[in-house]
């Protein structure tokens, strides 16, 4: 699995900065896919199945940034859709599994792992898996851009806009459609938590946005909006984490 991955991902330039940033988070969601598989007591079959998912998750993110050499999903296109696309339609998958039972399982988490909601379905697996990579995604991207330093731009005077600080209030994750400036592109992040499904994930979650706080430059106009989430995950998991 990892060498197909590798020789796929070698179709591109590993030296282009946002090329290199999305192969090592791809193998960094591998592990945090199979750490809480694991912690949630996911079957032996379901966690090579969740590392699985976490590997590829983001494949469709190679293409995108060699054309456009942006991650805007709006501007150039759904990522996700794309990686289901060379893994389903163009057949891609079968290098990486031969499970095809669990083919529309793994389609189903891909797509829906950057949706701003989980589309319907009774599938209760399929909830299951989409909710375990998307709450592993949002916890690498805020470990990125804190604990890593990877964040290029830093907290400024803009005022945070009425529908971005309405959503995290709200407890809502934020839409991207609502960013108008640099302030609200950097409080996304802290919008993540709301949409974080298995509280196991909280803790180190909490962590890595403390480390992102101090990365944007702790802006008093982000003071509410950290003390907020930590209010908010302290109370889902009935205790104070360093």
């Amino acid at each position: 699995m990892i060498e197909e991955f590798n020789n796929y991902v070698n179709n591109y330039d590993i030296n282009l900065d946002g090329i290199n940033r999305k192969y090592k988070h791809s193998f960094r969601v591998m592990e945090l896919s199979k750490k809480y598989a694991k912690l949630l007591n996911f079957s032996d079959e379901d966690v090579e199945l969740a590392t699985i998912i976490g590997l590829l998750h983001d494949i469709g993110r190679f293409e995108q940034y060699a054309k456009y050499k942006s991650f805007d999903d709006y501007k150039t296109f759904d990522h996700a859709d794309y990686g289901v696309k060379i893994l389903f339609e163009d057949g891609l998958i079968s290098k990486f599994t031969d499970r095809k039972d669990d083919y529309e399982l793994i389609k189903f988490a891909i797509k829906n792992h950057n949706k701003i909601k989980i589309e319907d379905t009774n599938n209760k697996d399929y909830i299951r898996f989409a909710k375990l990579i998307r709450d592993v995604d949002k916890l690498d991207i805020v470990f990125i851009f804190g604990y890593l330093g990877e964040l290029k731009n830093r907290a400024n005077r803009d005022n945070i806009s009425d529908n971005v600080l309405k959503a995290i209030y709200e407890e809502r994750q934020v839409d991207k459609r609502d960013v108008l400036n640099n302030n609200d592109d950097l409080a996304i992040l802290f919008g993540f938590v709301f949409d974080i499904n298995y509280d196991i994930v909280l803790e180190e979650f909490k962590r890595n946005i403390y480390y992102y706080y101090k990365a944007i430059g702790c802006n008093d106009l982000f003071s509410n909006i950290y003390n907020r989430v930590v209010d908010y995950i302290d109370e889902r998991i009935g205790k104070n984490v360093g």
